[in-house]
């Protein structure tokens, strides 16, 4: 699911830094096809006002020394108040990285900055923030919203898409390449001409379908069992 937009929050006090942090992720964002809507702050007061007023941002870079509120303490403060963004922290302190993750930080990154690190991190990120965003879809003449985690497969019925979850089914007015395009690419896929599959909810390859674990079978197409099986073991060990 690329080409959506992500709100993402930059917090430095140096200058310099920051706009480099800044810069580097437009970069990557735009080079995989993200749409980044970045803001800055030079101060963590700032960054946690703006959240206590509503802004919510699925990331947050965060530099660790900062005068005033420091980037651990923000981190403590958001966790309390169950902000869930994923967190990045940036520091040329490497020791106090374990208190990063006790913060439940997504990476902690070294000053001078790696490009290579700063993208495998916000790719790491991003996926956490396609799996846990939800889908606005039109079910039955109203727009329902539903989590691509809950998703265990979709199967195209006529001109609809029959969503079908642990207990309940949403027949919606998409059409399957459509929905497709919306939801995580690594987390689904098209194992039929019919048929889109979560890989979070099956449990074994068979040799012409994939067994889901609450034991429903979804068939697998002959052309498409190779990559079927090669995507499957990608998964299984990610």
């Amino acid at each position: 699911m690329k080409n959506q937009t992500m709100d993402i929050a930059v917090c430095d006090d140096t200058q310099t830094d920051k706009e480099e942090v800044a810069q580097l992720t437009e970069e990557i964002c735009k080079a995989e096809g993200m749409i980044p809507r970045i803001t800055c702050f030079d101060r963590a007061e700032t960054l946690l006002e703006t959240i206590q007023r509503g802004e919510n941002y699925a990331l947050l870079l965060i530099d660790v020394l900062m005068p005033g509120l420091d980037g651990i303490e923000l981190a403590r403060v958001l966790r309390g108040k169950n902000e869930r963004a994923s967190i990045i922290f940036i520091s040329s302190n490497r020791e106090m990285a374990l208190q990063g993750y006790e913060v439940s930080a997504a990476r902690y990154l070294a000053k001078p900055l790696d490009k290579e690190k700063l993208k495998e991190a916000i790719l790491f990120c991003y996926g956490q923030y396609q799996k846990e965003r939800e889908l606005l879809l039109p079910v039955s003449g109203t727009m329902r919203r539903i989590a691509p985690k809950d998703i265990y497969y979709a199967e195209i019925m006529g001109r609809k898409c029959r969503i079908r979850l642990e207990q309940e089914e949403y027949d919606a007015s998409i059409s399957m390449s459509d929905l497709e395009e919306m939801l995580p690419e690594h987390d689904f896929i098209r194992c039929h001409q019919s048929f889109l599959v979560n890989w979070h909810h099956v449990q074994s390859l068979r040799t012409d379908a994939l067994e889901l674990t609450d034991k429903r079978m979804i068939p697998v197409s002959k052309h498409r069992v190779k990559q079927v099986r090669q995507a499957f073991v990608y998964y299984m060990k990610i």
